[in-house]
């Protein structure tokens, strides 16, 4: 009888060690560090120069409604219509999206920036990044108007009218979000003009 406690005590012991490792490895996927922060593109210096007011807040609606896309590092320049983001996918999403649509390449599958009038903006693709199951980019847009708008990432499948966008739409800015002034680390400092 004692023998089998002991050997209990071991199983049970393995299994949440097994499972606090798991936990951890799944925080450890949230984000990839490379694509934080801002980088500092001829496009940034731009917009920089017709306005310092440099924003974030945090994306309002992490996930998508089902998982599969996720985005953070939000930086804006609300009066010169620039916004940097970075944006994460599940590769599962996309698998399961071309099995459903073999006539679909991944390079047909993109994102775009919507704003509620129905205005769509094609991002620049600054960097991009895979690590474990995911997909990161981090992309830059220009001519954004955020006034009186909300804005969402949307994935838009080449040419084929399926409705599968709202699924994978994540609202990542809203007209009356609170803002905060963007903190430069001292390496994006040494960048900007007149530094």
């Amino acid at each position: 009888m004692e023998k089998t406690k002991k050997i209990l005590k071991i199983i049970l012991t393995l299994l949440l060690f097994i499972f606090i490792a798991a936990l951890c490895f799944r925080m450890c996927q949230a984000s990839h560090e490379a694509l934080d922060g801002l980088y500092v593109t001829d496009a940034f210096i731009s917009a920089y120069s017709q306005s310092n007011d440099v924003r974030t807040h945090a994306v309002n609606d992490q996930f998508s409604e089902n998982g599969s896309v996720y985005a953070y590092s939000l930086i804006y320049i609300d009066e010169a219509g620039y916004l940097q983001i970075s944006v994460r996918y599940n590769n599962r999403h996309i698998d399961d999206v071309i099995a459903s649509y073999p006539e679909l390449k991944y390079d047909d599958i993109y994102y775009v920036l919507e704003d509620e009038n129905g205005s769509t903006y094609t991002p620049s693709v600054l960097d991009s990044a895979s690590k474990y199951n995911y997909t990161y980019f981090k992309l830059e847009f220009t001519g954004v108007s955020f006034e009186n708008t909300d804005l969402k990432i949307k994935m838009v499948l080449g040419d084929i009218d399926i409705n599968v966008g709202d699924m994978s739409t994540l609202t990542i800015h809203r007209k009356d979000d609170t803002y905060i002034p963007y903190d430069f680390s001292k390496k994006e400092q040494a960048l900007l003009p007149n530094n």
